[in-house]
This record gives structure tokens, C-alpha cells and sequence, in this order.
């Protein structure tokens, strides 16, 4: 839907923007031909559950019944101008191009739709989640970092009754790879964490996760 809105908005612009015609067709035939590859995507979804119920029939219908014919998948109709591939390399382009031009305003971008929203992140309200697992003897934490550079991970384990900072952990998963206290015997392990920017803890401190390993 973007696609074609902008080409349609670009179609609008006055001649002094020095858009041909080859580009202005250009844009057209792929705004054209990627809307009618959705449409496309659909029918074959539609046309998949359509065999899917004729196997699905033959394979436990009643044999009492002679089925129809097998399905036969039909294109949906107005099949556009076929184009290179690469449709969003070539808008992006396009869209820089005229960035640079110097007829380019804020205003014109928003009618474009060619700025995007600013992201306004509060890392005050930032609380980390874990995801514990016990695979190849260790333990296995995973977290979800968002726009946080990563995790000051904190655990206390067995007899242990303080926690104690484990490890700064910048890749969304960390291994713990801790022998237990008494080998040969369950120990239950805590975690809890705080997001890190740039070597700084922000946000709340998460809640205690645990895991007997």
C-alpha cells in the first residue's frame, strides 16, 4: 500500500523536480507488479487449503462418492508489466535522490511518506526477562536485548546467599558454564539482571529466575 501511495504522491510532483517519464513508468510497473505478487500470494494460499481438502477426501472420504476433478489453480486476473527484481533497492534509491534534491522540504517528505517516526526510548521503565534452560550441563540464559547494549547478570547459587555479579553479557545468550558445588548433587541456581547502556545499569532490576541443575 505504501508503494503505490508513493508512486501515486511522485506522479503529483511538478515538472521542475526533473522526474521522466521512464522513471515515473518505472515506479508504476513496480508498484504494480509487487501489489499484484501479494494478491497472487493470496490466491495460492486459497488454492493450497482447496487441495489440502481434496486430499484430506480422498484419503478418508466415503467411497461412495466419486470426487470432482482435481483442483485446478486459476492466476489471478490483470497480471501487470514484469520487472526486474529488486523493487525496494530501486525505491530506496529513488527516495535518496530525492532527498537531495533541492526542491525537498519536511513537508514534501511527510507527503511522500518518506520520514519515518522518531523512536523515543525510556530506558527508566527497561526490565529484562529470562528464559532459563538446563541442556549439555550448563546452564543456558537467554534474554531479549531490545535497544540495550546488554545484561549485568547476577546469580546466587546452593548454599550461597548473597548474589554476586556472574558476567556482562553482550550476546542475547550466556552460558553458565559453573561447576556445581558438590558435584554429583542437585543445586538450585538464581538469576536476576539489570539492562546495561553503554557500561551503565539502566532501568529496573528484573525479577529472580531460577533453575535446579
Amino acid at each position: 500500500m505504501w508503494l503505490t501511495n508513493f508512486q501515486a504522491a511522485v506522479a503529483l510532483l511538478p515538472n521542475g523536480w526533473g522526474i521522466g517519464a521512464p522513471q515515473q513508468l518505472s515506479l508504476l510497473n513496480d508498484a504494480n507488479a509487487f501489489r499484484y505478487s501479494l494478491v497472487f500470494l493470496e490466491a495460492a494460499k486459497a488454492f493450497s487449503k482447496t487441495s489440502s481438502s481434496s486430499k484430506d477426501a480422498l484419503r478418508n472420504g466415503p467411497q461412495t462418492v466419486t470426487l470432482q476433478a482435481f483442483p485446478v489453480f486459476t492466476p489471478p486476473a490483470g497480471a501487470p508489466t514484469p520487472v526486474l527484481p529488486g523493487i525496494f533497492q530501486r525505491v530506496t534509491l529513488f527516495v535518496g535522490q530525492l532527498k537531495k534534491n533541492a526542491l525537498y522540504t519536511v513537508t514534501v517528505g511527510k507527503a511522500l511518506k518518506i520520514i519515518g517516526s522518531d523512536i523515543v526510548i525510556d530506558f527508566s521503565t527497561a526490565q529484562p526477562v529470562l528464559t532459563l534452560w538446563f541442556e549439555g550441563n550448563h546452564v543456558h540464559i537467554k534474554y531479549i536485548r531490545g535497544h540495550a547494549d546488554g545484561l549485568l547478570l547476577y546469580s546466587m547459587r546452593g548454599t550461597e546467599t548473597v548474589f554476586m555479579l556472574l558476567a556482562t553479557v553482550t550476546k542475547t545468550t550466556f552460558i553458565d558454564t559453573r561447576p556445581n558445588e558438590v558435584v554429583g548433587q542437585a543445586e538450585k541456581r538464581q538469576y536476576r539482571a539489570f539492562f546495561m547502556v553503554a557500561d551503565v545499569m539502566v532501568g529496573i532490576e528484573s525479577a529472580v529466575f531460577s533453575i535446579t541443575c
